[in-house]
């Protein structure tokens, strides 16, 4: 496009104009914005990155060549948890059925059956933990930690001696845990 017979560029014509006649520098790097973004990339996935830790499980299987009888069964508790309470068993039996009282579960009767079948089972630490569907996820957990140990109050203790502490007790450290039948 022309006006007045001058053409659109000043010095001449569009390919002839300042384009030409510009020295060219050499084309430099910026670095420092590139490591400012690379410094906040790496401390944003150090922060947000999941640590996980392995854990290794050990099986024993029977194997192949085994022709010996199976060993006596060993006393194993299962705990299963249902609306209406707690049902403790060894898998055949039921050893003791606790309902809710008020609408809550009696985790303190439980401890106590716990601790008193481990005094009858010094070897077993497996235990069970078998839930209802309809059962909060909360009530395995506070079921778990309540077979898992206890505290007990030992018996050198005196009414003045304010400074004895109840000693945490194991029990059933080897906890399972599946679907109620």
């Amino acid at each position: 496009m022309t006006t007045n017979g001058r053409s659109f560029c000043a010095g001449g014509s569009l390919l002839q104009g300042s384009f030409t006649n510009r020295v060219r520098k050499p084309v430099e790097m910026m670095l420092v914005p590139m490591i400012d973004i690379f410094t906040v990339l790496v401390t944003f996935l150090l922060m947000t990155a999941v640590f996980s830790r392995v854990t290794i499980l050990q099986l024993d299987l029977p194997s192949a060549n085994a022709a010996a009888a199976p060993a006596a069964p060993v006393f194993r508790l299962e705990v299963i948890v249902r609306e209406s309470g707690f049902e403790l068993t060894n898998g055949e039996t039921l050893i003791a059925a606790l309902p809710k009282n008020d609408g809550e579960y009696d985790f303190a009767t439980l401890s106590q059956l716990a601790q008193q079948l481990k005094r009858d089972n010094p070897e077993a630490d497996d235990a069970s933990v078998l839930m209802e569907r309809s059962v909060k996820y909360d009530y395995l957990i506070q079921v778990m930690d309540t077979i898992r140990s206890a505290d007990v109050a030992s018996g050198e203790e005196s009414a003045a001696d304010f400074s004895a502490r109840p000693q945490r007790v194991q029990l059933f450290t080897n906890i399972a845990v599946g679907e109620a039948p």
